[in-house]
């Protein structure tokens, strides 16, 4: 089941490791880009595998990385780093995703240590929406496509407080959904604005999207709330399930079909 909820944490910031992952987010983002100041990549790097090389305590939530781009020589050192470790890290965000190459390299070199899909697509430009639909199927290791509004609206030149980016968002949701993969969205950066939360998870969770990405500890509560399955809903998934066992069925006065008897598998 994939996370609702993804925590970011700067990567040298060790203090707040532990802290993040009691604040009841579905995963934790040690952050080694654009939280880490480069005077502290390395720093910040050690403090992420020696948290890794813990052994794992079972409540711990997943854990992922968010490395520095491919391109740099941060993001190599990153990247060996991260290989060595193997089952110890569930998930690698990559960022600044445009070439599905790239993707498939980094796929290759994690497959002999990981077993799972672990890659996340950090989707964050115009030309990165413009390949979403090859990203999300750029390898086998292939977990998530995310959305990164901050830096997608700085390649447009608008504020990330006044535009919107719904031909972004839904670009991202059909590719992730065509690839068979989640669809991660970007966090909501007013942590003292709640109501704006709520209707962003909203609005996100309306547009297909399967978790949000939260700044702050405060921000987590909401976000499992609006990308929980309610009782209601997987209530009613059961009902669809049981009414169907011979074919078509009616449930409520309504048509049980295909699509709505898929819903309610993936829910139950």
């Amino acid at each position: 089941m994939f996370a609702s909820s993804w925590l970011f944490v700067p990567g040298d910031r060790p203090d707040r490791f532990g802290k993040a992952c009691s604040s009841g987010a579905g995963a934790v983002i040690l952050d080694l880009e654009d939280a880490v100041a480069p005077a502290s990549k390395a720093e910040a790097r050690a403090a992420v595998r020696k948290f890794l090389d813990l052994p794992r305590d079972a409540s711990r939530p997943a854990i992922a990385v968010r490395m520095n781009p491919v391109s740099t020589l941060a993001g190599l050192h990153d990247l060996a780093m991260l290989v060595e470790l193997g089952d110890r890290l569930d998930y690698l965000i990559v960022p600044k995703a445009e070439e599905a190459a790239e993707l498939a390299l980094i796929g290759k070199m994690l497959a002999p240590t990981i077993d799972h899909p672990s890659i996340i697509a950090l989707i964050e430009s115009g030309r990165g929406v413009a390949m979403a639909s090859q990203l999300a199927v750029a390898s086998p290791q292939m977990a998530a496509l995310m959305f990164g509004a901050a830096d997608y609206a700085a390649d447009l030149g608008k504020s990330v407080a006044r535009y919107r980016p719904d031909f972004a968002r839904t670009t991202i949701v059909n590719a992730a959904a065509a690839g068979g993969i989640a669809a991660l969205d970007s966090p909501w950066f007013d942590t003292k604005d709640a109501s704006g939360l709520a209707e962003e998870c909203a609005a996100s969770m309306a547009l297909g999207f399967h978790a949000k990405a939260a700044i702050h500890p405060s921000q987590i509560d909401e976000i499992n709330r609006a990308f929980s399955v309610s009782d209601a809903d997987r209530d009613l998934a059961r009902r669809y399930i049981a009414a169907s066992v011979e074919g078509v069925a009616l449930v409520d006065g309504k048509m049980v079909d295909v699509a709505m008897l898929n819903w309610a598998r993936r829910i139950a």
